[in-house]
């Protein structure tokens, strides 16, 4: 039991902060700049925690989310600093605001890390960098789609996130079943 709780979590607790966020700004009242503070700050706070665990358990992060846990990391010193022209880019750009750090952070961990934007230890079906190169141009079509429907909550903030994280996984399982195809043949 202690095991399959271990796997449950860490197949999920990153996604924590952003579940926290979704939740707290569609449940409270957020009229004034001080109310921004405290979902941001349980988002970071929920990020930061989560990619430690990850990293304590030895596991890959997931660059997604990454660069989702340096939006809110940012957004919360915006607002403790007063910057409050951050913020309000933030607001302006939406979705293409957090999909903006998830870029930066899959440039960074594919030109850095020895994973790629995608994480993985051993490149199966894509090398390192044809995977991560995939990930960032469908990065950047899911980037264009929520600028071009900014006016648009389905098309400007669900469909390029549901987009950009299905096209992770889709190339996760490829990269794993060339691993499998690869092993039973040898």
């Amino acid at each position: 039991m202690k095991n399959v709780i271990k796997s449950i979590l860490d197949h999920s607790i990153e996604s924590l902060s952003l579940t926290i966020f979704l939740l707290y700004i569609h449940l409270a009242d957020l009229d004034a700049r001080a109310d921004w503070i405290l979902p941001y700050l349980l988002a970071s706070t929920a990020g930061v925690g989560a990619m430690v665990y990850v990293y304590r358990r030895g596991l890959i992060l997931n660059r997604l989310f990454v660069g989702i846990t340096l939006y809110f990391c940012s957004g919360l010193v915006g607002l403790i600093t007063g910057w409050d022209w951050l913020n309000q880019t933030y607001g302006d750009l939406g979705a293409v605001a957090m999909l903006g750090w998830i870029l930066l952070a899959g440039l960074i961990a594919s030109l850095i890390s020895p994973y790629g934007f995608l994480g993985v230890k051993t490149p199966g079906y894509f090398s390192v960098i044809g995977g991560s190169l995939l990930l960032l141009v469908a990065g950047l079509l899911a980037t264009a789609a929520a600028a071009n429907f900014m006016d648009n909550k389905l098309l400007g903030e669900w469909l390029p996130f549901i987009f950009f994280f299905s096209i992770r996984s889709l190339l996760l399982q490829l990269d794993k079943k060339m691993l499998s195809a690869a092993a039973t043949a040898a």
